[in-house]
């Protein structure tokens, strides 16, 4: 992933309320019973708030709870969300959203985790190409 830049200060809870997220000590973690808006990886959430600021932050956890995906509130695909925004993938609005609403996060982390590697950084492999277009692959007509 990018390079850590400066430390900023960020209260992650105050953030997660207001994306209607509610944070959990990851020793309550339970692999059934989970519910949309519940995520148990407090130290990713800080780690993304810390280096790259609070507004960073609300939306990675904006664009995965607001889309139908709430149940992935992991540390792998805050990660790769994280990473997506950054580099700009698409341009921040609410095509982002339409885009990410239209994709299955859950399929693409349990997809990533059966791959040799980081399931963050296949992740992102995944998703840049649904993100930016299939053009990405396509020949150039000379």
């Amino acid at each position: 992933m990018l390079a850590r830049t400066d430390r900023h200060p960020c209260d992650i809870h105050a953030i997660a309320r207001t994306c209607g997220v509610t944070l959990h000590d990851s020793a309550d973690n339970r692999s059934t019973g989970r519910k949309p808006g519940h995520c148990y990886c407090k130290p990713a959430v800080r780690d993304i708030g810390r280096r790259y600021g609070e507004s960073h932050l609300a939306l990675v956890l904006k664009l995965i709870n607001s889309t139908g995906n709430g149940l992935e509130l992991h540390a792998a695909t805050l990660q790769a969300v994280s990473y997506l925004v950054r580099i700009e993938v698409m341009p921040i609005g609410s095509g982002l959203f339409e885009a990410l609403d239209r994709i299955d996060l859950g399929h693409v982390r349990r997809m990533a985790r059966a791959m040799p590697g980081s399931t963050a950084n296949n992740m992102v492999a995944m998703l840049y190409p649904m993100l930016a277009g299939t053009s990405l692959f396509e020949k150039v007509a000379a």
